[in-house]
């Protein structure tokens, strides 16, 4: 079932999730089927989502069909060496998901849902970096989170691994498999995000997916099974193959958390990518001019918090490095990265 589809003489709009309980397995029976009209909702209703599509009525295409044809490129139209980098990524020896991915994969599509690389994942494995230097497995599908869980647990009891856990993070409804006593995750699982509700839910429609990520370049998916790119913001692969990588933010109008991290996150990009692709930040500046000036001073403490932890964490460049990129940015992103630098 898709949004988009007509069940019971109503539009499907997409899917929401409602949490078993502390240590309680989330199963399909936790996700919530949304109806258009249930977007002024608090809370996510008390509706399961149909197991099967007897008595509904086909209202959407199974993406990437709802794509026009000239966004979902072969991969070697690309570039040919992707189709053998996205294998070598999941049939890496060492890497934590390599036990699992193949049946995970084989496992979703077999349902007649679908999955993708997403995110980081994909960019840098259609941008030509090598698997053994992919640092995460990030995965966007079709699979509303209750049901991805069921899939996930058979994946892995198949692949002897049942005594890893599952979770679904509440806010975001990102889901991911923690091997036992421990905290790393072997991969990371979203659906397709839907906008216009009070709480988190997902939907099926990757144009709306690629509105609600950071930046153009973090919007593009690679199919394993068809061996294609899609690109349903229509510039992913201009912006991240041209001969700068453009910054172009996609956040309209974020909070002031939002905004924080978007900016962190650029910070992190640029660095990684000085001296390896030359990067035009103008759309970037542009963007953070938007934002308000006292924009550090919006933010709660722990959110600060978080960020600097984040910064610590994930941006792998010298301090001096960090406030050098800092000082070539906008007022509100300059003093917002100083005081995460700890020069602030």
């Amino acid at each position: 079932m898709l949004a988009g589809d007509i069940v019971e003489g109503r539009t499907v709009a997409g899917f929401a999730w409602v949490s078993p309980g502390v240590g309680v397995r989330t199963t399909h029976v936790d996700d919530r089927l949304l109806f258009e009209g249930d977007e002024a909702l608090a809370a996510p209703p008390r509706r399961p989502v149909p197991q099967t599509v007897d008595g509904a009525a086909a209202g959407a295409p199974m993406p990437p069909a709802d794509l026009p044809h000239a966004l979902v490129r072969p991969a070697a139209s690309v570039d040919p060496a992707i189709e053998l980098r996205a294998g070598a990524l999941l049939d890496l020896p060492g890497t934590p998901w390599q036990p699992v991915a193949r049946a995970l994969f084989a496992a979703v599509h077999g349902t007649g849902h679908r999955m993708w690389l997403a995110g980081g994942t994909a960019r840098d494995i259609v941008a030509g970096v090598p698997g053994r230097d992919v640092r995460d497995l990030d995965l966007s599908g079709t699979v509303p989170a209750g049901r991805f869980t069921d899939i996930a647990y058979q994946s892995l009891r198949a692949s002897q691994m049942s005594e890893y856990r599952m979770t679904v993070t509440p806010d975001s409804l990102v889901c991911a498999v923690v091997p036992p006593r421990s905290k790393v995750r072997l991969f990371e699982y979203r659906g397709l995000k839907r906008d216009g509700f009070r709480f988190p839910a997902v939907g099926s429609a990757l144009a709306e997916d690629a509105r609600q990520r950071d930046f153009t370049f973090n919007t593009l998916l690679y199919d394993v099974m068809d061996h294609v790119v899609l690109d349903p913001g229509g510039h992913g692969l201009d912006h991240l193959l041209g001969e700068r990588r453009l910054f172009q933010p996609l956040a309209t109008a974020p909070d002031a958390p939002g905004a924080a991290h978007l900016v962190l996150r650029a910070m992190k990009f640029a660095l990684r990518w000085d001296g390896h692709r030359a990067c035009d930040l103008t759309p970037l500046r542009t963007w953070i001019g938007t934002l308000p000036p006292d924009l550090c001073r919006r933010l709660p403490a722990k959110t600060v918090q978080k960020l600097r932890e984040t910064c610590k964490r994930d941006v792998d460049a010298p301090a001096e490095r960090q406030l050098a990129f800092a000082a070539t940015m906008p007022q509100p992103a300059r003093e917002l990265l100083e005081l995460l630098i700890g020069r602030g």
